[in-house]
């Protein structure tokens, strides 16, 4: 227990891992506002995510780009709950798998593969620079997305000669409670809050949007201004940095050191 929060409020716009969050502000001091923005929904019974492994099945990939360690995963688990693993595990052979970072790296290790490369930056752009420095003309190229994807990455590999198959094993929805999002603007307008946290850029793309629909999207930016915004890693904090916000961002792209960097922060009382 520490009192480096103690009077600061924290709110916490994850849809993962918030209760985490949670209690390491709490045990820091903090009042802490738990206030999803958005959520992540696995789509392992979606038809669209198993015509996809189908593709690949039937088109085995020379290179597949993991964009993250969560989705790799989530996408093997509808695979083995349709009944497509081992069809799967042979289409995937001979291919090389590239990583966007460390936990990605995780996840191809954790299903038996060896990966032949990770993302100088942790970006899903890193990872697609990435695969263009190694070649992929002529290349069948499967780019597992995460979330909300950017339709320019996949342009640039088919424009450099990759066939892309892209896989999509989770996607970004709204939050179970969006009353709660509402709430959180209120509070951010009202100035009640002191720290905010993101972990996904489309969770702060999401309240934006959910403020302009209430015409206090401008009214929304200049409050984040006056407060102490965190993001999770350089991805996140892009579309902030874009409207002169100055999010703290950790050296690695994690929670648990976004949440010691805000601690730091505040320790030395800055």
């Amino acid at each position: 227990m520490s009192d480096i929060l103690s009077g600061k409020t924290v709110a916490v716009t994850a849809s993962r891992r918030a209760e985490e969050q949670a209690g390491a502000f709490e045990r820091a001091g903090a009042q802490v506002l738990v206030a999803p923005t958005v959520r992540i929904v696995k789509t392992e019974d979606d038809a669209a995510l198993l015509d996809e492994t189908r593709q690949v099945i039937a088109s085995p990939p020379d290179m597949l780009l993991v964009a993250t360690g969560y989705g790799l995963k989530s996408w093997f688990e509808a695979v083995e709950k349709a009944g497509l693993k081992e069809e799967l595990s042979r289409a995937l052979e001979q291919t090389a798998f590239y990583v966007r970072g460390a936990k990605g790296r995780g996840a191809v290790r954790g299903l038996g593969y060896k990966d032949s490369g990770i993302a100088e930056i942790e970006t899903t752009e890193s990872l697609v620079e990435l695969a263009l420095a190694v070649g992929v003309q002529g290349k069948t190229v499967v780019l597992q997305q995460h979330g909300q994807p950017d339709p320019a990455l996949t342009r640039r590999l088919e424009e450099a000669g990759a066939v892309v198959i892209q896989v999509h094993p989770n996607r970004w929805a709204q939050p179970a409670e969006p009353e709660k999002a509402e709430r959180l603007i209120d509070a951010v307008l009202a100035g009640e809050i002191d720290i905010i946290t993101f972990t996904a850029a489309p969770a702060f793309e999401a309240m934006l949007n959910r403020a302009a629909q209430r015409n206090q999207r401008q009214a929304l930016v200049e409050a984040l201004k006056r407060i102490t915004v965190a993001a999770v890693g350089p991805v996140t904090a892009e579309p902030m940095e874009k409207l002169d916000i100055a999010p703290i961002v950790p050296e690695r792209s994690r929670m648990g050191a976004m949440i010691k960097a805000v601690l730091a922060r505040f320790e030395r009382g800055l």
